[in-house]
């Protein structure tokens, strides 16, 4: 046993110590570098200062007297006797000016050689070699101790007593070699150091010298020492302390595990590396803590001790260190470090999580895990206020609750477990009311109170939902409405202070908008859940509604941003949730669920449509337009579906009348569109017309005439010529499509109005086509095909009508196009005459074909040289 123990440290002793050494050596390079760098900088700024010679004294100059200026002479006067000269002091000539040599130009300052590079020479026998000399003299103290035992010559309190002092000695060394190279201080002290852990877990775990208890104070002492030791050695002896302390409890083990103990002793160990980390500024050591408290609180969870609280208090507490231990460098500036912000963000979700881990343990049955998860949400809302870079941290604590919620219910309705809905209806409405009460207070006088407005709406709004989703099925007699409303109750309170509060608190009027806007929320909620599930969508659309006039009257640029979410639910919802397709449409066609809902949820729109125009948000108004244009086709498509499946919504198949309906609705839908892009110049009704009109094109064209036509897929279209199914099914698409080829000058490219035409085309084809097929066949019981006689050569007199009545219309429309397609066709009527009608028709009927075929032919030769090339 011990020889194994042995070989095990010595392994881990050969290949953990080379790989700090390595990792020292890259760290502690740079530092060096920057060093000597600044280093020569000083160097030469000293040198530029001695050089420069100073600047001459000042000379004080003697005071000379004012001398008045010559006057103005005077004008000449009368000739006469001169009065006799008055006796008067004689000005003096100024100094002159003190003599100053010229300066001499200063020689040009000396050339600073750079610092020199460090090579591998030097990396490789001043750095590298420590750390290697200090791997070497351990490993030589384990072979020694090896030796001794293997020898018999030390009992194992003299081995562990030896390697202690060891330890001990190796510091003592690194103190005394400090002040003259560092480097090898701090190798001799991480040395020293992992002595004494060596030392100390052996002296427990090999030879049980000591007992557990005072093995685990004994292992405090010794990480509060290496931790003093790490302050002068640097943040790799740190690390060992950190790593020692957090495995001592692994090591050292106990039959019974305390919870208290071990969560105290690991609380101290962090609370200890996070001092470190806020006098240092070591932030590698936080990931190590973090990574630590969480596999220690997993590993609890696995162990199935007791003691929840005692854990609950441990993840806050840690949390709290973590914001401490990086206090100051958020004080430095309002935009602290990438790596500390990801710390704060990540040591509060990983502790928040672990929480709500907790509470899913234990089932939400203890209160401890609850209120350790509302003291953490009330430390998170505490550093959002204080701290504006950390403003958004605030939102985590409503969503690690809704988590904790939901996952509570989901793991109750797991079979075998229960849910206390009493107890689950006052744990949602506890944390719900907390957090929308302490966002509220908190939102006076802060950097942004439309921030904590707009959260605790959603805090109070996201649990009271949570709530019904949950309750809905079991507390069938709970007035939900009347909860709502009185939900609604304390924010029109708040808005009423805020609106007070306008010209004196900045941002006051956001929070007002927020305010008013979760009014609006919960009276709308109200008014669905009174009503049925289907009709929650239709109270977001109207939400939506008072939110853009809420965002409009009171110029709120952010708030709009609602209406975004609220847009995309109500879209999800409605045409992208299969559930619609389930509910309830009543008994009158047409006028049922999907008009009302729908068509409220449109006029909805409407509404906040005309709110958003002014403001000049042009996606937001873009956004709204399409949803408008989408929900109507929606809207469209659903109410075919109910005339023709009433009972069975969700078939997934369409019958050929059903077909029919949709292409004749969603080419009405596509020429609406197209008008509107002709005459307002509108982008989404360009794209409406595009996307629907492309989807009419292609399910008339690909599935009713090529796919699924009455001869391949019986259809009852009638017994009635002309007047049946057969003229909605392809008549009225080709109509429309011509109709578009004339109103398709708003497209930019060709191709579109060439597809108006070949769709017309084809469609009225399939539709002559079929009608001959209708009349000799009213049921299409016939299969394939195949035809004789007079159907034979009526599909050649019509289809040659059809035919020259293109090329008439390509004539008179200058249209090529038409044109090229009637003289396809006819070419197709002459290949049918001589390839089918010479054995298929007898008698008169086929010379009536060859008759009327020669006929036509000649006249279009004669119209083609008369029209067709002026």
């Amino acid at each position: 046993m011990e020889e194994i123990f042995l070989i095990l440290v010595g392994i881990a002793w050969a290949v953990g110590t080379p790989i700090i050494a390595i990792v020292a050596l890259v760290r502690t390079g740079r530092l060096r570098d920057q060093n000597e760098r600044l280093t020569a900088d000083l160097a030469r700024l000293k040198r530029q200062m001695a050089e420069t010679p100073l600047p001459p004294p000042f000379v004080d100059q003697p005071a000379t007297e004012a001398v008045a200026p010559p006057s103005e002479p005077l004008p000449e006067a009368a000739p006469g006797p001169l009065p006799d000269p008055l006796p008067g002091p004689v000005a003096e000539p100024p100094p002159a000016p003190p003599f100053e040599p010229e300066p001499t130009p200063l020689p040009p300052p000396m050339p600073v050689a750079a610092p020199a590079q460090v090579g591998w020479e030097q990396r490789l026998g001043a750095r590298a070699f420590v750390w290697v000399g200090a791997v070497t003299l351990a490993l030589a103290a384990v072979f020694l101790v090896r030796y001794s035992i293997e020898e018999g010559y030390l009992s194992p309190e003299v081995r562990v007593i030896l390697a202690a002092l060891f330890g001990f000695a190796l510091i003592g060394v690194a103190e005394r070699v400090r002040s003259r190279d560092d480097r090898v201080a701090q190798a001799l002290a991480a040395a020293g150091v992992a002595a004494l852990y060596g030392a100390l877990f052996s002296a427990v775990a090999l030879y049980d010298m000591i007992s557990k208890v005072a093995a685990g104070g004994g292992a405090a002492a010794l990480t509060g020492f290496a931790i003093g030791v790490s302050l002068r050695h640097g943040i790799f002896v740190a690390g060992l302390a950190f790593v020692g302390g957090f495995a001592s409890p692994a090591i050292i083990g106990s039959e019974t595990p305390n919870t208290p103990v071990l969560f105290g002793y690991l609380l101290a160990i962090a609370a200890g590396t996070l001092a470190v980390i806020h006098l240092r500024g070591w932030w590698p050591l936080g990931w190590g803590v973090l990574v630590g408290s969480a596999l220690w609180t997993l590993l609890w969870m696995q162990s199935l001790a007791g003691g929840i609280h005692w854990v609950g208090l441990f993840l806050v507490a840690v949390a709290g260190l973590f914001v401490w231990a990086t206090w100051r460098r958020l004080q430095e500036s309002d935009n602290p470090t990438d790596d500390v912000a990801l710390m704060v963000w990540l040591s509060l979700g990983v502790t928040g999580a672990l929480i709500v881990a907790l509470i899913i343990q234990d089932n939400g049955r203890q209160a401890a895990g609850w209120l350790a998860l509302a003291a953490h949400g009330l430390g998170l809302f505490v550093l959002a206020r204080w701290t504006p870079r950390f403003q958004y941290v605030a939102a985590l604590a409503p969503v690690l609750s809704i988590v904790a919620l939901a996952a509570w219910w989901a793991d109750s309705a797991a079979p075998g477990a229960g849910l206390d809905d009493e107890r689950f209806a006052w744990r949602a409405a506890s944390f719900g009311g907390f957090y929308a009460a302490v966002a509220f207070a908190l939102l006076w006088n802060a950097a942004r109170p439309g921030f904590w407005a707009a959260l605790a709406v959603a805090a109070a709004l996201a649990h009271f939902m949570l709530c019904w989703f949950v309750l809905r099925s079991t507390a069938v007699g709970t007035p939900w409405g009347l909860i709502s409303i009185a939900l609604a109750l304390p924010f029109l309170v708040g808005a009423e202070r805020l609106a007070r509060w306008r010209d004196s608190m900045p941002g006051a009027t956001e929070a007002l908008g927020y305010c008013a806007a979760g009014v609006a929320f919960f009276i709308a909620i109200a008014i669905a859940l009174e009503l049925r599930r289907e009709w929650i969508t239709v109270a977001y659309a109207v939400e939506f509604a008072a939110v853009a006039g809420i965002a409009a009257h009171l110029g709120l640029h952010a708030m709009r941003r609602l209406c975004w979410l609220l847009l995309a639910a109500v879209v999800v919802r409605f045409v992208l949730n299969p559930e619609v397709l389930k509910y309830p449409l009543g008994v009158t066609p047409i006028f049922n669920w999907i008009l009302w809902g729908y068509g409220l949820a449109i006029a909805a729109f409407v509404v906040g449509l005309r709110f958003l125009r002014p403001t000049g948000d042009e996606p937001l108004v873009r956004a709204t337009e399409a949803a408008i244009a989408l929900l109507v086709f929606v809207l469209l498509t659903l109410q075919v579906r109910s005339i023709f499946r009433h009972d069975a919504m969700m078939a997934p198949d369409a019958r050929f009348m059903e077909r029919a309906f949709y292409v004749l609705v969603w080419g009405a839908f596509a020429l609406a569109a197209l008008w509107l892009a002709r005459t307002r110049r509108d982008v989404v009704a360009l794209w409406a017309w595009r996307v629907s009109g492309g989807l009419a094109v292609a399910l008339a064209v690909v599935v009713q005439v090529l796919v699924a036509n009455p001869i391949f897929d019986r259809a009852d279209v009638g017994r009635l010529p002309i007047a049946n199914g057969l003229f909605l099914a392809y008549a009225l698409p080709a109509v429309m499509a011509a109709v578009a080829r004339r109103w398709i000058d708003v497209e930019p490219s060709r191709n579109a109005a060439l597809l108006a035409e070949a769709a017309a085309s084809i469609l009225a084809f399939a539709y002559v086509s079929f009608e001959v097929r209708h009349l000799f066949d009213p049921g299409f019981e016939r299969r394939g095909l195949g035809a004789s006689g007079l159907e034979l050569y009526v599909y050649s007199a019509v289809w040659l009508l059809f035919g020259v009545a293109l090329l008439a219309l390509g004539f008179l429309r200058s249209a090529a196009a038409l044109r090229h397609a009637g003289m396809a066709l006819v070419c197709i009527v002459v290949a049918k005459v001589f390839l089918v009608d010479m054995a298929g028709l007898q008698g008169l009927l086929r010379v009536f074909s060859f008759l009327g075929l020669g006929a036509a032919l000649v006249g279009l030769g004669y119209a083609y040289r008369r029209f067709g090339f002026r």
